[in-house]
Formats: C-alpha cells, sequence, structure tokens
C-alpha cells in the first residue's frame, strides 16, 4: 500500500478553502501547522497542553497544511490539487505562496505523525477534547469528547470550531433539537450531546464524512440521540431545530440562509462560522436582509462566528 502526504504552503486565511480542497480528493485526513493561532499564541497557564511549540515552527509567513493519501497516481493528484486551489482566486482568498509538495511515507508514519500532534485540551468551560489513545485528568465537570484525528474532518483545534462549540454551550438548552450542517467529523454534533441534546442531527454531502462522524459519535456514545445523514445542507432535514450550527464557509452560509428558516421553529438560534474576517460584514448584512436578527458576532484570530435568530413576524 502507498502513501503520500501532499503538503500545501499557503495562508491563513485559505486554510479552511484548501482542507476542503484537499478533502474533495479524498484525503484520509488533513494535518493543519498554523504558528500563528491565536489559541497556542495566546494561550493560558496549564490550558493547552497538546503539542510541542518545536513541530508548529514554519520558515515561511502562513500555514501548512498536510494531506494524507493512499493507493492514488500522486503526480496527477498533485497537479489536479494544485489546478484547484489555483481556482481559489476567484472567490478573493489569499493563497499566499501557494505551493504544493508530496513525499511517500509509510502507514506506520501516518499514525506517529497524528499522535505527535494532537493531544487533549479543552474547549469552553467543560468540554474536553482528546485522541482516543491518551490518558486525561478529568474533573468532575468535564465532559469529554473523544476524536480520532486519523479519520477526523475537524478536529476542535481550529478557531471556528472551538468558537462554534462556545456558542453551543452558551445558546443549547437540553430539550433543544440540534442541526449540525456540514457536520465533517461530528465534534460539533458530539459537543451538544454532551452538552445534554438529547435529539441532534447531523448533516454532510462528503461521504466519507458521514462515515467518520458515525464512527465518532458511537465512540462517544451518542448514537441514540444523534442522526447522522449524507445529504447537501438541509434537504435531508424535514425536522424543526431549537439550534442550527453550520461552520462551512461564507458563501455557503449566504446560500443556506435563504432556505434556513424552513427547519427552523420559532425563536430558533442559527450560529453559523468558518467566517474569515474580511467576509463578516457582508455575512451580518446578508443574513439582516433575510430578516435575521443578529445577536453577536465573536472574532478569534482570522475568524468570526455569526450567532442570530429570524425576527418574529
Amino acid at each position: 500500500m502507498s502513501w503520500y502526504e501532499v503538503h500545501v504552503k499557503t495562508s491563513v486565511n485559505a486554510i479552511d478553502a484548501i482542507t476542503n480542497v484537499l478533502y474533495s480528493y479524498d484525503a484520509t485526513g488533513v494535518m493543519i501547522n498554523n504558528p500563528n493561532d491565536v489559541d497556542f499564541t495566546n494561550q493560558e497557564e496549564g490550558k493547552w497542553d497538546y503539542y510541542d511549540p518545536q513541530n508548529l515552527k514554519l520558515d515561511f509567513e502562513g500555514a501548512l497544511l498536510t494531506g494524507y493519501f493512499e493507493n492514488c497516481d500522486i503526480d496527477v493528484l498533485v497537479n489536479d490539487i494544485k489546478e484547484s486551489i489555483d481556482a481559489l482566486t476567484a472567490f478573493d482568498i489569499d493563497l499566499g505562496l501557494n505551493e504544493v509538495d508530496y513525499k511517500e511515507i509509510f502507514a506506520s508514519d501516518w499514525e506517529n505523525e497524528w499522535k505527535k500532534y494532537f493531544k487533549p485540551f479543552r474547549l469552553g468551560n467543560h468540554i474536553v477534547v482528546k485522541p482516543s489513545w491518551e490518558t486525561f485528568d478529568v474533573k468532575s465537570d468535564d465532559l469529554v469528547i473523544e476524536i480520532d484525528p486519523g479519520n477526523a474532518f475537524g478536529s476542535g483545534t481550529h478557531e471556528t470550531t472551538s468558537m462554534c462549540i462556545e456558542m453551543i454551550e452558551k445558546y443549547m438548552k437540553a430539550t433543544d433539537t440540534v442541526v449540525d450542517v456540514g457536520c465533517g467529523s461530528g465534534i460539533l454534533a458530539i459537543a451538544a450531546g454532551k452538552l445534554g441534546s438529547k435529539h441532534i442531527i447531523a448533516v454532510d454531502i462528503d461521504e466519507n464524512a458521514v462515515k467518520t462522524a458515525t464512527d465518532n459519535v458511537a465512540l462517544n456514545g451518542l448514537s441514540e440521540v444523534t442522526d447522522v445523514r449524507h445529504g447537501d445542507l438541509i434537504s435531508v432535514i424535514p425536522e424543526k431545530a431549537d439550534l442550527v450550527v453550520a461552520n462551512i464557509i461564507a458563501d455557503i452560509i449566504v446560500k443556506l440562509s435563504d432556505d434556513i428558516d424552513m427547519i427552523l421553529k420559532p425563536d430558533a438560534t442559527f450560529i453559523s462560522s468558518g467566517l474569515i474576517l474580511d467576509k463578516v460584514d457582508w455575512v451580518v448584512s446578508e443574513l439582516i436582509k433575510r430578516n435575521f436578527i443578529i445577536l453577536e458576532v465573536i472574532k478569534k484570530g482570522e475568524w468570526a462566528v455569526v450567532v442570530s435568530k429570524k425576527a418574529i413576524s
């Protein structure tokens, strides 16, 4: 079996978009090395213990993304990935160095690479995210999410994910029906379940993400309260939700807002993220045009989350 690492040197603003590109070519995982991540640079003593700073140093300004692939024509794959990344300039995304290369690796290296970068860490007031092989000194009020980063489409380390979890913790009630649109690894759905929701629907258009989310939901003992579905945005959700969270990208958030009221109960909360700072004002204005009331906008690093409700007419 042949395994390959595809490395992309890019800008911080392009992280989410290029991660999506890598997964669209069936990456089995994506590792993000961003030395300027605000959660690392502004860490509180004792809060973070899951990385070695030496592993995050880069010789250029920006971020390094590593996608993992198996049994492929690597030269063709890299060329296709580069073309797809170049096409992102149509969305005014700064690609930074925009250099793509690769190297062949062995399966044992793949496993050890994930373990080197991923250790337990905290999000919000009570959430602890940990890989399954790690031990952690759990406090009485800790809620532990286990994620296998070897299979994950989002492990919680990115600002957008951490902000979403913080907003779920702030706005969700235990009686709420929660919908996670573009669920990826399922981490936001799992967070909702750990915080007490008894009815969660997680949706992703990517079949691999659906499998990953289903596995992670089961790993966390939430299969009975979580329904993971394959589909495009809200097309497979006939139910009404008390809280909808979507950690995608700005353009898709705006597209989603055209129809999101179809699945919102009166006074439901809509948490949207995956928003680079340059797009926040536009997203807010588009939500207001669609009769949403903005509750708050939270910013962390180069990213933001917008919390809103549909105005009751």
